[in-house]
């Protein structure tokens, strides 16, 4: 039970971030950039990093040309809750599946059967990731990714990722 606290709380919080972001937009204004603060949140849940946050907040210093920005924008508009509510949706089973784990009264092939699931929402969500990384890697120049890779910098996760990108790319160039 110790472990549920934590996730109880991050669902808690990205469900407040929802209902704060019901209107025609869930990304207009000033709440962009606290709504996907609150997508980075939500890390935990998928396989692929969340890369829209970093680039959005981040936009002068990649140097998103206007159309990216609204490409991203639109992508964020029409995918975000959808890509929140599957995110809370695997942290949900996670949690539940860990309780269940415990029963005495739930089978292998339950435990199994639960499991398939959890996968198939993160099988959905890396389809959602998967169309925002589309445009990420179409518009993308050069340039723009060096300045992502300096941006990334600090984020040791990121960074990491990034690092390994540029060795990936020189074993292949030997």
């Amino acid at each position: 039970m110790k472990y549920l606290g934590p996730f109880l709380a991050l669902f808690i919080i990205c469900s407040v971030a929802l209902a704060k972001q019901e209107g025609d937009d869930p990304l207009a204004g000033v709440d962009w950039k606290a709504v996907m603060d609150k997508v980075v949140l939500l890390e935990g849940a998928g396989l692929m990093p969340t890369l829209l946050p970093v680039i959005l907040r981040n936009q002068d210093t990649i140097g998103l040309t206007d159309e990216q920005v609204t490409a991203f924008r639109a992508w964020g508009k029409d995918n975000y809750t959808h890509m929140v509510n599957v995110m809370n949706e695997i942290i949900e089973k996670m949690v539940e599946f860990r309780v269940e784990s415990l029963s005495p009264d739930i089978s292998g092939e339950q435990l199994l059967a639960f499991q398939e699931e959890i996968q198939e929402l993160q099988r959905q969500l890396l389809k959602i990731k998967l169309s925002c990384r589309e445009i990420v890697m179409t518009t993308f120049t050069d340039e723009q990714w060096d300045n992502f890779a300096f941006v990334v910098a600090d984020n040791p996760k990121l960074a990491s990722l990034m690092s390994q990108v540029g060795s990936l790319d020189t074993a292949h160039l030997q």
